[in-house]
């Protein structure tokens, strides 16, 4: 899941809610970085997003997330989305965790459609492909 996936995820719930929702019960694996971690953290304090930096999961969420099985360290740096470089942090941990599909609603991510055979899906079609 993408940084903006998860933080609709935690402040809204919604489709990204159900996927998260399916990761936290073991229903679906979820692969994740540090650095994606810490651009969630960032995104979340920033003002106009105080509503999700509030939610009384946020702090059970960011230690789920912080678990040994979830976390994949990355060996190498990519340079594909040049227009939001953050982005290739989504790619380089899906690579790393040779993840079954991307979760994104980013059009720089979507529009690729795939990057190295790993599907990049909206929510919606995500949660279509897993039956949730």
């Amino acid at each position: 899941m993408d940084t903006n996936v998860l933080v609709s995820a935690i402040g809204w719930g919604g489709l990204p809610g159900r996927i998260l929702d399916s990761c936290i019960v073991g229903k679906i694996a979820l692969s994740i970085s540090t650095d994606i971690i810490e651009e969630l953290i960032d995104v979340i304090s920033r003002p106009k997003l105080a509503v999700v930096a509030q939610h009384p999961d946020l702090e059970a969420v960011l230690l789920w997330l912080y678990g040994p099985n979830r976390l994949v360290y990355p060996q190498e740096r990519l340079t594909v989305i040049s227009d939001d470089p953050a982005d290739n942090r989504i790619l380089e941990c899906a690579v790393a965790a040779n993840a079954d599909f991307i979760v994104s609603g980013d059009n720089h991510l979507l529009s690729l459609k795939e990057f190295r055979g790993i599907p990049i899906l909206t929510p919606a079609a995500a949660c279509e492909r897993m039956n949730l």
